[in-house]
């Protein structure tokens, strides 16, 4: 069962902008590799074209060079930490997703601390390799959340620090204004843009069993409302809340439940 802690005494350090030097150190953790890590590292900067570092381009190296091995003789129960300053409903949504798309379906939360916005997570997964540094990265990037650090903190338990300040939802369908959209199954949650219209109708399959789940967001991903039904309901209709930008459609128990996808109305 994960543990939740709302503390007055948490709160995340600054964290300053390190090296990639400092980082590809952080990720072989091994000193007697570091006169090569100098080598490969300290006179190339490994930015990105928004000036964070390249973490995939990092990973990339470390492997090329067999100074980072990510996987293990055997499964073992890995415990990963996520650290970031950030509206709580945005970084579940991305963190959750890019965890899934990386591999690990099947985490479990163990612990989480929140307090005025920082949010300290952390999870644990059985599996036979080490989530991939570089693969987290790509995946995080697109929702322009980027990796400040990343830390061995003990046997299989790793701590990253995540920059939320520039995130955005990676919208993944275009519902345009007064016409009928059909969706097709959803592989994760619906995500799309309000286009300033005024009113929200979604339908599900006579054949399927939709327990909706509707979140409106405004620009900053901060979330407006949320809609949870725990009662079959194949029809829905809202009007969108002043502010809103982005919406994202779900289910609350499982996306099989709407598995012939949706039809959505954007009405202006």
């Amino acid at each position: 069962m994960v543990r939740i802690f709302f503390s007055f005494f948490f709160s995340i350090q600054t964290v300053f902008a390190i090296s990639s030097l400092e980082l590809a150190q952080n990720l072989v953790n091994d000193s007697s590799k570091n006169s090569q890590l100098n080598l490969l590292f300290a006179n190339s900067s490994y930015l990105d074209d928004k000036g964070n570092l390249d973490i995939a381009n990092i990973s990339r190296v470390l492997k090329t060079n067999s100074l980072l091995n990510l996987n293990l003789p055997n499964s073992q129960t890995l415990k990963l930490n996520f650290r970031a300053k950030a509206d709580s409903v945005i970084f579940f949504k991305i963190l959750s997703d890019a965890l899934v798309e990386s591999g690990y379906v099947y985490f479990i939360p163990t612990e989480l601390i929140l307090h005025e916005g920082n949010i300290d997570y952390t999870v644990q997964v059985d599996s036979q390799y080490i989530l991939d540094p570089g693969t987290l990265y790509r995946l995080l990037k697109k929702n322009s959340v980027y990796i400040d650090d990343i830390k061995q903190i003990g046997p299989y338990f790793y701590q990253y620090d995540l920059n939320f300040d520039n995130a955005k939802l990676d919208t993944n369908v275009n519902i345009a204004l007064n016409s009928l959209t059909i969706l097709e199954r959803p592989l994760k949650d619906y995500i799309f843009t309000t286009k300033n219209a005024s009113k929200l109708v979604i339908d599900a399959s006579d054949a399927d069993f939709w327990f909706p789940k509707i979140l409106f967001l405004d620009k900053n991903l901060n979330l407006i409302k949320s809609i949870k039904n725990n009662k079959q309901n194949n029809h829905f209709e809202e009007f969108i809340p002043s502010g809103s930008v982005y919406v994202i459609v779900s289910d609350m128990y499982s996306l099989d439940n709407i598995r012939r996808g949706l039809k959505v109305l954007l009405k202006k």
